[in-house]
């Protein structure tokens, strides 16, 4: 099977910078239904025998109740996901300079309640706060041969 790194962008957020050491990324972007069209990107996957061993949640500054619901389910389902890989990883971003203290305290909790289902797996779960130079210095988006899904 194939490893790939996948992208998940709520609107509004920023780039992550580098993911992972996969040739393959997929990036998904999407402004209406988020959990549905990443379940429906991890399913095609699945289907064509790649593994997520890197997962990438970019999230925007909002915190509102609809908001912080829709982004724990769609982690929910990357975790699972990276789960099935050797050393799988979710990664929750936010771009440091926009983080607010409600927002920082939400990715780390919604981090540890995510922790609680990692027991039996060698997945991870972390929680990174990018600076605009991390983000640019890797590479653009899009990568050469990277293919990207709405």
């Amino acid at each position: 099977m194939a490893c790939v790194a996948l992208v998940v962008m709520e609107p509004g957020s920023d780039w992550p910078g580098h993911v992972g050491d996969s040739e393959t990324l997929v990036a998904l972007r999407s402004e209406q239904d988020m959990v549905g069209s990443t379940r429906e990107k991890l399913a095609a996957l699945r289907r064509g025998r790649q593994d997520i061993s890197v997962a990438v949640l970019a999230c925007n500054g909002a915190t509102d109740v609809a908001t912080t619901d829709r982004r724990a389910k769609v982690a929910g389902e990357l975790l699972e996901s990276v789960s099935r890989a050797w050393r799988g990883r979710l990664v929750l971003t936010a771009s440091a300079g926009r983080a607010s203290g409600p927002l920082r305290q939400h990715l780390l909790s919604l981090a540890g309640a995510l922790s609680d289902n990692l027991r039996g797996t060698s997945a991870t779960v972390t929680v990174k706060f990018t600076e605009a130079h991390d983000r640019d210095r890797i590479f653009s988006w899009p990568a050469q041969n990277s293919p990207m899904a709405k």
